[in-house]
């Protein structure tokens, strides 16, 4: 989070308390958002070392952010028991990413996948790590190409976690699922080529797939013409309760 947005974030909590933090939760369909998401990503997954050979690029999927979001105001500091059985119009088993911290100001996108990142020293030669790095694994996973991620503040605290009232814990789901024991995340090789007739883009295989149900987040110029066309409908609405009042 950069320095004016937690300024805000301070002075709204100043004068609002908890409502003021919970008015600040950017949405799964927030398109800045879901942008950081997808970036933070790739961004991880392009420095990846030794390099993969074809990783895969990731994008959006409203379907599992919505399991995401689900999960999150769940307000629980474990995983979900039921990943296979979320009824993904794609995906039988999914995995998923939990960061949790208290309070919200100290939650970005790109810190908490950051920290995924640096989980468990994980050596891809022996395939394990000095401690948990599930995390980690499901993060790097080679052929895991779709996400989706929701943030939540627990003003009741996160169970096994914080009582704190701006407990906070981020999600994220993928397909395929990650972290198959005995596999690693990965096939180390020059990056990309295991590309095949994929595009190549820093270091990770270009996979712009969007299937029939999902045809990707809208874009920020798609909600700012929407808002305007709206707000065009307002002003519109307004003229005519005017006409009508003055008319009449």
């Amino acid at each position: 989070m950069d320095s004016l947005g937690g300024l805000l974030l301070r002075m709204s909590v100043l004068l609002y308390g908890s409502c003021g933090v919970l008015a600040l939760l950017p949405g799964i369909t927030e398109p800045e958002f879901i942008r950081r998401c997808v970036l933070a990503h790739n961004t991880q997954r392009s420095r990846i070392a030794p390099p993969a050979a074809s990783a895969r690029s990731m994008s959006w999927d409203n379907e599992l952010a919505k399991g995401a979001r689900d999960r999150a105001r769940h307000c629980k500091a474990s995983h979900h028991p039921g990943l296979a059985h979320f009824g993904h119009p794609l995906f039988g088993w999914m995995g998923e990413n939990i960061w949790l911290g208290s309070p919200f100001s100290a939650f970005s996108v790109e810190n908490a996948i950051h920290r995924w990142s640096k989980e468990g020293a994980y050596s891809l030669r022996n395939n394990n790590c000095s401690r948990l790095c599930g995390h980690y694994a499901q993060l790097m996973w080679s052929t895991s190409f779709k996400m989706g991620c929701a943030v939540n503040v627990c003003s009741k605290g996160i169970e096994n976690f914080s009582s704190h009232p701006e407990s906070t814990i981020f999600v994220c789901n993928y397909g395929d699922t990650g972290h198959v024991h005995g596999v690693t995340p990965y096939i180390a090789g020059v990056a990309c080529s295991g590309c095949g007739s994929e595009i190549c883009r820093d270091n990770v295989c270009r996979y712009d797939w969007f299937p029939g149900w999902d045809y990707g987040p809208p874009s920020s110029a798609y909600s700012i013409s929407h808002w305007l066309a709206n707000l065009g409908l307002c002003l519109l609405g307004v003229c005519w309760l005017l006409h009508f009042y003055a008319t009449h």
